[in-house]
């Protein structure tokens, strides 16, 4: 049965050691990782940006594979055993283009939603395409926003998710190391300014034919802005529920939706952002672009990255 609406509930977030070519293994391991999440009581479950296969850009599209295929039918099978709900991020190949693209499974095993990342790396833009547009998913588990890597570098792609109310932003992640401690500060700039949780599924481990290191650093936040339990002031709150160093390990942390809610509904920054002219712009700019339209080459032959 599907899960029924929940205003508190436990979250996991997977922090998988992603090795090239060993499909097997990745998988192997993240399933250990998910069913221990089941384990202690986990109702949704984040692995990292292409957590199957890694990174591999000279080979994206013959390792990339269309949405619905092998890869969500794997996730939506451990999913419905489990009765958890599942995100994470694949290689996915639509056309001629290849997306870092974020799955979310429901607790049926039933394709939720899906979003691809907006943001492509310059050393990626000849194998990535970027597809601009946020993407919100109702769910009895909250609103959830999908997001991926790259992307939480740049607040302008998550205020689409912010201008939808997404409560509940899931970034699936394949960083590198050098950028961790920048990434982490952004991390809880992104948890604060859209007033969300932001559950940050990061791959650790090395790509070692490339001779790049993944930066770990999983964590689930919060904003450090929360409201009195018996009154509307503002209060103080730690905004880090759980982090991870480099570790391949499983965290875990309670969402409290209800009073996500009553600090959303005190403060004013949502009807503030939309009534703003800034902020129709952003609205606008980062609505999901139509899927039945295909990406435009580049002009030196390479995939576009969408804006």
């Amino acid at each position: 049965m599907p899960t029924a609406d929940r205003r508190r509930y436990r979250v996991g977030v997977v922090q998988l050691s992603v090795a090239t070519n060993r499909r097997a293994e990745n998988l192997a391991r993240a399933e250990k990782l998910v069913r221990a999440a089941a384990d202690e009581g986990c109702e949704l479950v984040v692995l990292p940006e292409v957590f199957a296969t890694a990174l591999n850009l000279p080979k994206s599209h013959e390792i990339a594979e269309p949405v619905p295929g092998p890869t969500t039918e794997w996730l939506a099978g451990l999913a419905r055993e489990l009765g958890v709900w599942l995100a994470a991020g694949i290689l996915e190949r639509a056309g001629e283009h290849v997306h870092s693209t974020a799955v979310l499974l429901d607790d049926t095993g039933r394709l939720a939603g899906s979003a691809r990342r907006t943001m492509v790396y310059d050393l990626e833009a000849h194998f990535l395409t970027g597809v601009t547009g946020a993407r919100v998913i109702p769910t009895p588990l909250g609103r959830i926003g999908l997001a991926l890597g790259y992307d939480v570098q740049f607040p302008e792609v998550l205020r689409g998710l912010f201008a939808d109310e997404a409560e509940v932003i899931l970034a699936p992640s394949v960083l590198l190391r050098p950028f961790a401690e920048p990434v982490r500060q952004m991390l809880l700039a992104r948890a604060a300014e859209n007033c969300a949780y932001v559950l940050f599924a990061s791959a650790t481990g090395e790509n070692t034919l490339a001779g790049l290191t993944y930066m770990g650093r999983s964590a689930i936040l919060r904003s450090p802005l929360a409201i009195g339990a018996y009154s509307r002031d503002f209060r103080k709150q730690q905004p880090v529920l759980a982090e991870a160093d480099r570790e391949e390990v499983l965290l875990t942390a309670d969402l409290d939706l209800h009073e996500l809610r009553r600090m959303r509904a005190a403060a004013p920054f949502l009807a503030d952002f939309r009534r703003s002219s800034l902020g129709r712009a952003v609205t606008t700019a980062t609505r999901p672009d139509d899927p039945t339209t295909a990406p435009t080459p580049s002009q030196d032959g390479g995939p576009a990255d969408e804006r």
